[in-house]
């Protein structure tokens, strides 16, 4: 624990908050703490919609990254969204705007401590929830006693169960993104789809290297593809991914494929996924992205578990290919097993996207 930890748990360690397991009381107001990664939130999206389905009328307030937050922000689930970067910096500030805001119960859904706890409680929140919690070590200022994390369980569905807490069973895991027309013209005017053709996606980036494909197995992937005349390929990226993606586009060579990592902002870029016809991708942001477009997937998972992250709904339309590889005592996520997504082959590849494309 820092030093700056310590002595936040010091000066708050003698207070408390309202512990229950349900909500009886009235609330008028609710705040969503989903302030991390693009796939994290959206996982969080689910959430919204099951709460506003069951409490139209109660006042919903989502504190979300300003990094990505722009795409939620046509959310009719929300009625109002506040953004904060998980930094001390601005905790002052974000303390005061959410303390302005009266919220009655907040929602830790995916929010890094050693802020979010404290965040919530010193705004003056009644009631807060997170699940998990055992690890938090300001938990003493949870509502919910100290839980681990359910194993083996999906991740939407483990977001989903703090609205327990409220009285709300759900297993309804459907992501969803509101993208505006204007986001979707755009897309529809850099592709300029022809009569028949597919357009095929990569997304060749990733977090950590223990996720990526190698560069070689992506351009395999794209001479099988290509072979068709009647395909293309996007490349899809952020802009610190554009060194990777030009690399390939160069390595490839063929002016069918589109290279549009870092050339659009977040709502373009995940409009433009929308209007794929499939996306091969790692365990990454635009994998949900997809999924909650209802773009087709074919995704590559290494260490990670497809059973617990990818959609498990439109199970149709979402394929994977999973690496022999369980996760055990020796198993660190500082360690480098890249080594071990080379044992995907392109050609295992092709055949799940042929399954997709032939089913569409």
């Amino acid at each position: 624990m820092k030093l700056s930890e310590r002595l936040l748990k010091f000066i708050l360690k003698n207070k408390s908050v309202v512990k229950t397991d349900l909500v009886k009381e009235p609330f008028k107001t609710v705040c969503f703490f989903s302030n991390t990664a693009i796939g994290d939130t959206l996982f969080s999206t689910p959430v919204f919609r099951v709460f506003k389905q069951h409490y139209p009328d109660v006042k919903t307030i989502a504190l979300l990254n300003p990094k990505n937050a722009k795409l939620f922000e046509n959310d009719p689930n929300l009625d109002e969204i506040v953004l904060y970067n998980g930094r001390w910096k601005s905790f002052l500030k974000i303390r005061n705007i959410l303390k302005s805001k009266n919220i009655d119960i907040a929602f830790l859904l995916h929010s890094n401590e050693p802020q979010a706890t404290p965040l919530a409680f010193l705004s003056g929140v009644k009631y807060i929830f997170k699940l998990p919690n055992d690890r938090n070590y300001f938990n003493f200022l949870n509502s919910n006693k100290p839980t681990p994390y359910p194993e083996n369980t999906h991740v939407v569905l483990s977001r989903l169960q703090q609205l327990e807490f409220i009285g709300i069973k759900s297993t309804d895991t459907r992501m969803q993104l509101f993208l505006n027309e204007n986001d979707r013209n755009i897309a529809r005017t850099i592709l300029k789809r022809k009569h028949g053709q597919k357009i095929i996606g990569f997304q060749i980036c990733a977090s950590t290297n223990s996720r990526m494909w190698t560069i070689e197995r992506w351009c395999e992937l794209a001479n099988l593809i290509l072979k068709n005349n009647n395909t293309r390929i996007v490349l899809t990226g952020s802009p610190q991914e554009k060194v990777l993606t030009n690399i390939l586009e160069e390595k490839i060579n063929n002016n069918r494929v589109l290279n549009i990592a870092g050339k659009f902002n977040l709502s373009e870029a995940a409009a433009i996924i929308g209007e794929l016809d499939a996306l091969v991708t790692l365990d990454t942001g635009p994998l949900h992205i997809a999924a909650a477009l209802r773009t087709p997937i074919i995704a590559l998972f290494g260490v990670t578990n497809p059973y617990l992250l990818m959609p498990n709904f439109d199970t149709d339309l979402h394929k994977f290919i999973k690496v022999d590889f369980i996760a055990d005592e020796t198993y660190s996520k500082h360690k480098d097993y890249s080594y071990l997504m080379e044992k995907i082959t392109a050609n295992n590849v092709y055949i799940k996207l042929q399954e997709v494309i032939n089913a569409l």
